[in-house]
């Protein structure tokens, strides 16, 4: 089970510790430990965030592009879900919350705005160059690569959604390029989706 942080301000620190919460020095936040039941921290308990993917099991992928700016090749890395995912669609009047509907072909994601605790520690635990920042384009900030040389940013539309991109191959070689780390792990996120022939059984297994 993820780990719960805890959003504590400064002047209510010691009661937070006297009911159990640690701190954790390297993220500088309070936190519920293992086997500490998280309803005394219900004032500091953060939002929980409108997921509208979620599935069983995830892959982050790798791969490589040439950045725009530098013209220096990158890793470039991106999360792929299996046949069986589930996605939030919108329902009718008589339906406020939508309904899940399952896929029976796999997805790429781009425009990531949410992820859950346990994906995102699978994340920096890869790289520290797939991270949350602010796009102009958008106008939103979501999970993006970064440039390992240079820092720039390398938009979620060409490396996901643009045929030949490093994610999207036209080929079964191209698509061999692509390094999947499968996790059978539970995901949710808020995200956008991309489907279409993604070769996705021609990428290799880490």
């Amino acid at each position: 089970m993820p780990r719960i942080d805890l959003h504590v301000p400064f002047a209510e620190k010691d009661e937070a510790k006297r009911l159990g919460a640690r701190w954790d020095g390297t993220r500088k936040v309070w936190y519920v430990p293992d086997g500490v039941a998280s309803g005394p921290f219900g004032r500091w308990l953060p939002d929980v965030p409108d997921f509208n993917v979620r599935a069983d099991r995830y892959s982050i992928g790798r791969s490589e592009t040439v950045c725009w700016k530098c013209g220096e090749v990158t890793r470039v890395h991106g999360i792929l879900l299996p046949r069986g995912h589930e996605t939030l669609e919108p329902g009718d009047e008589d339906e406020q919350q939508g309904r899940w509907y399952r896929h029976d072909e796999p997805t790429v994601l781009f425009y990531i705005g949410e992820l859950q605790a346990a994906v995102v520690a699978r994340i920096e635990a890869m790289t520290r160059h797939y991270r949350i920042d602010f796009s102009k384009t958008t106008n939103s900030a979501y999970w993006m690569n970064h440039c390992e040389a240079c820092g720039m940013k390398q938009g979620d539309f060409g490396l996901y959604c643009e045929p030949g991109g490093p994610f999207s191959p036209l080929d079964e070689r191209a698509a061999s390029r692509v390094v999947l780390h499968m996790f059978s792990e539970p995901f949710n996120a808020c995200a956008n989706t991309a489907y279409g022939d993604f070769f996705f059984e021609n990428m290799r297994r880490a």
